[in-house]
């Protein structure tokens, strides 16, 4: 297996974790250290969401979606450098959503991630 993409089956198994079950507050934590202190997210609605952001919202959503599952399919690596790694999947939820993702990281964390709905 891609270490890359375990990484990323991972950080999504405790995002999942996290709104849908009854993780503690140590897999938040983990799910934020993974993330640069400058990282951005781009909703599938367009919104850019500063880490600060995106962890203000998740520290509310604790079991807001009982049972989720996040599956991590057609993982392709796009580009790789000694200090950089750009990323695409799709993130396929139990709750019958998807959303085809483009993902930056610097080193082993996030600098910014850009969700589309797949409809």
């Amino acid at each position: 297996m891609n270490t890359l993409y375990d990484a990323v089956v991972r950080h999504h198994d405790d995002l999942a974790a996290w709104l849908g079950g009854d993780a503690g507050p140590d897999v938040l934590e983990r799910f934020r250290a993974a993330h640069r202190p400058e990282f951005t997210l781009i909703t599938v609605d367009g919104a850019k969401l500063t880490l600060d952001e995106l962890m203000g919202g998740l520290s509310t959503a604790h079991n807001a979606v009982p049972g989720l599952k996040i599956t991590i399919a057609q993982f392709e690596l796009l580009t790789q450098s000694a200090d950089t790694t750009v990323c695409r999947f799709l993130e396929q939820h139990s709750i019958g959503t998807s959303r085809r993702t483009t993902a930056v990281l610097t080193g082993p964390q996030w600098l910014t991630v850009h969700e589309t709905a797949v409809l």
